[in-house]
């Protein structure tokens, strides 16, 4: 999945989000219920931004923006948006600080942690998705890369074998050339 249907992906699901619960704004209740969630799902559209962002940065700005945000999360660990960009910069095919395993296990402490709104949660899920499915992929091409030279070195067992049969029957060939040779020199 190329990072351009990933963010379609992402931002599909911010509109899903948003039409799932559509509330009357005539009551105030509701009015309140509707900022709450709209500040709830600000969030995704800002990771999805910084996603789309952090994509199309040269590298030497992925490790500046990569330094930052550990140092401001140092400051302040308890800030999920931080824990999930975070994790965004280890789980994206763009990203020079790409770790699948470091992505997963942040990916999968946040959604262990219950701590996320349904929205964050969603993109988190996601993000864990595909980083898992990410993996799975990266360990099936290695397991087809071990098959590949296996079959590779079988293959180049038997050329060997093809070749020392060859020259044999190059060998044999020349022994009963030379027998025939001699059998015509006598007969003559």
């Amino acid at each position: 999945m190329n990072i351009r249907n990933f963010t379609i992906l992402l931002c599909s699901l911010v509109l899903a989000c948003g039409c799932i619960n559509k509330t009357d704004m005539s009551k105030p209740a509701q009015a309140k219920s509707y900022k709450a969630m709209a500040s709830k799902q600000d969030h995704v559209i800002e990771l999805i931004a910084f996603i789309d962002s952090y994509s199309n940065l040269a590298p030497e700005t992925q490790k500046k923006v990569f330094a930052e945000t550990n140092q401001a999360l140092a400051e302040n660990s308890k800030d999920l948006i931080l824990h999930i960009k975070l994790a965004c910069m280890y789980a994206l095919p763009s990203s020079r600080m790409r770790d699948n395993v470091k992505a997963q296990n942040l990916l999968q402490d946040l959604l262990q942690g219950n701590t996320l709104n349904p929205a964050d949660s969603s993109l988190v899920s996601l993000l864990y998705e595909y980083a898992s499915d990410n993996a799975k992929q990266l360990q099936k091409s290695r397991e087809d890369t071990k098959k590949l030279d296996s079959i590779q070195q079988k293959y180049e067992a038997l050329e060997q074998k093809n070749k020392a049969l060859e020259q044999k029957l190059n060998e044999l060939k020349n022994i009963e050339k030379t027998m025939s040779e001699r059998d015509t020199k006598l007969g003559n």
